[in-house]
Parts: structure tokens; C-alpha cells; sequence
């Protein structure tokens, strides 16, 4: 008999153990997979790939272009008769020196049809989750790290994953493959949806995979932070809205001593001012002369602009969309861009996405997709184009990064009321195309998001669903208006 009872618990214990493992195994997450979607420049892209040359693509040459115009004595001659009303800048031998820094065939510009040359790409395309990658986001201090570094916090690194793409690439083309990435995430998860979270250029990329795709309703939330939708003023310069005014240079340079990374960057834009307000002044002048002689400007941009970054798509879809077709008309009048060539037909295809914006996202909320919008201010437009004045994050003006937003120039105010407009009478959110969920956020710079600041959390709550992404459920549960401004990492409203 007891031996009988023995083993009548040892089977009901095994029993017990293996429903308790069949449970576990096949028991459904209710978290929400969330997927990163960066921006430009922040992920590597490399050249060689496979072979014992592969080596990482520097983004624009950024890193060694001061290295390579110290070293290059054409430049460094010119720019020094710029600092000097005396001295005559020559033309010719400026664009000579500028094209031997370029190089001949530059590793970062894509083929005359706008596609990622033969042999290049991304090395890092993660299926899993950010669990099995922790070396990208434990330590993350700012940017879109950081941000990931919140999801998975809010949620666990196992249910946060990064979308790795070359993102020189036309947009529409990495809307394509963010497809296929949300499938296969979707297979191993047994998720029926994901949010997806776009930094900068990363919310283009949104925008294009909604237009493509968004009657499939594979998405629950999507939060576009500091995004490139609308475009970026300083690609005006594809129209030849070329202006630089020594006024409004040195201003900028005042201004970023202490807006610049909230003050971070100070000692460089002293450095620069240490060089003279006349000196600057002299070369603002110069500047302002050679952009006005139109077969300088056309030799700029064909000989040096071009071979270096003139055929990357992504670039020429952050222009305007009320500027793109100047800048088709413009750019094809002096031979830098060629209608007929594959180019044309991709930037021309996501001029069609931009101009869609409005109507897909309200698609979107019609049929339960949680939006939300973050688009900072507080920073005077780069000056190069007519439209220094434009309130900026530093890089994206906050006009278009708000999806219509009414702003206020830089320095001025606007004389309108109602609950849409910020006290400080910069914004009026009344004209954005989802006015109830478009946050806006002064002092917070283009992708200046800290790890466990306001800033972040935000953006993070929102993206994982601990509040919903409307302008009254955040301020019923934190507090939090429209309108904030981040003082020490801190959201107050404003």
C-alpha cells in the first residue's frame, strides 16, 4: 500500500512539474515588443564587409574633415583670406583644395542612382532583442542609446528591440525592410502588434512604413521624437536658398555659447568667438558674396558637394516639402541632379510620403493607433539659409518636426491665445496635424535625450503603455502639459 501511494505522488508530482513547465513555456507575453527606430549617422555602416579590409564608413568624413583641412594648405590659405578684408580669396584654387579633401571617389556617397554601392552596408542587424545586446545600451548617457536604454527599463530588455539600417539609403527602401523586421519579430514573439519608437531620420522612416503599410495594423503605438517628417530648413540649400549674413552669424554663434548642449559646448564657440566678432564678421561677408555668384555655387556643388554626399538619398528627403520643387528645378539646372536617373525617381517617390503625413495619421488614430509627436525648441536656425531665424532643436525646425505647428520666428513671439498656444508665446499647436498629442519640449536638443531624465521618460511611458499617448491623460497622471521646458533634466511646464 505505501509503496502503491509512493508512486501515485511521485507521478502527480511529475505531473504537476510538467504542466507547470508547459505553462510556462507556452504562456503569451502581454508586454508589447518596442522597436528603436535610429537616426541618421547613428548607426555603423561599413565598407568591404566580409573580407579582412572591412572597416567602418566615417559618417560624412566628419571625423577626420579637421584633420584633412588642417593638412590640405589650398584650404587653409583661403579661409585665411577670408579672416582678412586685405587678402582676395581665389576662387579656383578653394574648390581645388576642397576637392582633394572630398577625394576622388568618396566612400559615402551612393551610386548616381541613389542605391548603397557594392560591398557596403550594415553589419549589425539585430533579430533579437536588446537582452542579447546590452554592449549598445547599458552604459547609454544620451541620444537614441539612452532611449533604448529607458525602454528597457520600462519594460525589459527582453521585449526592446533596434532597427539597424544603412541609413544613407532612400527611405522608402528602409520603410521596406522595417516590414520585414516587424514580421520576424512578430513570428518569434507571438505579438500581434508592436510600437515603434523614430528618432529623427528614424521617424521619416515611420512616416514611409505607415504610407506602405499601414492597413496591415501591425502597430499599437508610435512615437516620433525629434523627427525629420517635415524636413529640415538648411536642405533648403538643394533650392540655392543660400543666405549668410554677417549679423545674423555672429548672432548664432553668441547664442550656441550657451544654448548649444545646454551650455556644454561653451568653451568651443568662445574659441571661435576669441578669434574676433570682426574676423567672423569678415568672413560672414565673403560668404555672403560668393554664394551670390551663381557659377561659383554651381561649381561648389558640382565639383566638391556631388562626388562627396550629392547622390544619398536620404539627404535629399529631408527637404521641405514646400521646397522640394525648387530644389528639383534648381539642382537640374546646373547638372547636379538628373531626372532620369534612379535618384530622381526615390526622392520623388517620398516627396509623395511627405505629402500624405496629414492623412495617414489620421488614418492611424481613426483606427486605435496610439500617436505621439515630441518636437523641441529654444535653438536659432543654422545660418546658411534664409531661414536662420526658424525656431530649431539645433537642427530640425520645430515647425516641421511638429507636423504644422504655428511658430514663432527665433527671438519673437506670436499674439495668439487659447489652451494651444505655450506661455512663453512661441508655439501654437492649434495648426499641428494631431494637436492633442504633440509635445513640445524647450531646451531639449535634437536627440539630447538623457537616460532617466523627464525627457526620456516620457517618451518611454508613452511607448510602452503605462500612459496613454494624449496630451490629457500625461498631465492627469504626471503633471505634465503640452508645453515643457527641461531645466537639470527636469520637465517643468512652461
Amino acid at each position: 500500500m505505501k509503496k502503491t501511494i509512493k508512486k501515485i505522488t511521485c507521478f502527480l508530482l511529475a505531473l504537476v512539474m510538467m504542466l507547470s513547465i508547459a505553462t510556462t513555456a507556452f504562456a503569451k507575453t502581454n508586454v508589447t515588443p518596442v522597436i528603436l527606430v535610429h537616426g541618421l549617422g547613428a548607426n555603423p555602416v561599413y565598407k568591404n564587409i566580409g573580407t579582412d579590409d572591412q572597416k567602418e564608413i566615417k559618417t560624412f568624413g566628419l571625423e577626420t574633415l579637421a584633420e584633412d583641412l588642417i593638412a590640405n594648405n589650398e584650404v587653409i590659405n583661403e579661409v585665411l583670406k577670408m579672416l582678412d578684408p586685405a587678402r582676395k580669396t581665389n576662387v579656383d584654387e578653394l574648390i581645388a583644395g576642397l576637392k582633394k579633401v572630398v577625394g576622388d571617389d568618396n566612400v559615402i556617397n551612393c551610386t548616381a542612382d541613389g542605391n548603397i554601392k557594392s560591398g557596403q552596408g550594415v553589419i549589425n542587424y539585430w533579430p533579437d532583442p536588446l537582452s542579447k545586446h546590452k554592449d549598445y545600451w547599458q552604459e547609454a548617457d544620451v541620444a537614441e542609446a539612452a532611449i533604448a536604454r529607458q525602454l528597457c527599463k520600462s519594460v525589459g530588455a527582453k521585449n526592446v528591440y533596434c532597427f539597424n539600417y544603412d541609413w544613407r539609403q532612400d527611405v522608402c527602401t528602409t520603410a521596406t525592410q522595417l516590414n520585414s523586421y516587424i514580421k520576424t519579430i512578430k513570428k518569434q514573439t507571438g505579438a500581434k502588434k508592436v510600437s515603434l519608437v523614430g528618432c529623427s531620420l528614424g521617424g521619416a522612416v515611420l512616416s514611409a512604413y505607415f504610407d506602405a503599410y499601414k492597413t496591415k495594423k501591425d502597430v499599437r503605438r508610435a512615437v516620433f521624437v525629434n523627427p525629420a517628417i517635415g524636413g529640415v530648413a538648411v536642405s533648403r540649400a538643394f533650392a540655392l536658398d543660400l543666405k549668410i549674413d554677417k549679423k545674423t552669424v555672429l548672432k548664432y554663434v553668441k547664442e550656441m555659447e550657451t544654448a548649444f548642449n545646454g551650455g556644454d559646448s561653451q568653451m568651443l564657440f568662445r574659441a571661435i568667438t576669441a578669434l574676433g566678432d570682426k574676423r567672423i564678421g569678415y568672413a560672414a561677408d565673403y560668404l555672403s558674396k560668393l554664394v551670390k555668384d551663381k557659377k561659383a555655387v554651381a561649381r561648389i556643388y558640382n565639383e566638391v558637394v556631388k562626388n562627396w554626399i550629392g547622390n544619398i538619398p536620404a539627404l535629399w528627403e529631408c527637404i521641405p516639402y514646400n521646397s522640394y520643387d525648387k530644389a528639383v528645378k534648381e539642382m537640374s539646372s546646373i547638372g547636379f541632379l538628373d531626372k532620369n536617373s534612379g535618384l530622381y525617381k526615390k526622392i520623388k517617390k517620398y516627396h509623395g510620403v511627405q505629402g500624405r503625413f496629414a492623412k495617414n495619421m489620421k488614418y492611424l488614430k481613426k483606427n486605435g493607433v496610439q500617436v505621439a509627436i515630441f518636437a523641441s525648441y529654444g535653438t536659432m536656425g543654422i545660418p546658411v539659409t534664409s531661414q536662420a531665424n526658424n525656431q530649431t532643436d539645433a537642427l530640425i525646425d520645430t515647425k516641421f518636426a511638429s507636423a504644422g505647428a504655428t511658430v514663432a520666428k527665433y527671438g519673437k513671439k506670436l499674439k495668439a491665445k487659447g489652451k494651444y498656444v505655450s506661455k512663453d508665446k512661441v508655439i501654437n499647436a492649434k495648426t499641428c496635424v494631431l494637436r492633442d498629442n504633440t509635445w513640445f519640449l524647450n531646451g531639449v536638443q535634437h536627440m539630447r535625450f538623457y537616460y532617466d531624465s523627464d525627457a526620456t521618460k516620457l517618451v518611454a511611458n508613452i511607448a510602452t503603455g503605462k500612459v496613454k499617448a494624449n496630451i490629457k491623460a500625461v498631465k492627469k497622471k504626471y503633471k505634465k502639459g503640452q508645453f515643457l521646458k527641461e531645466v537639470n533634466r527636469k520637465l517643468v511646464n512652461c
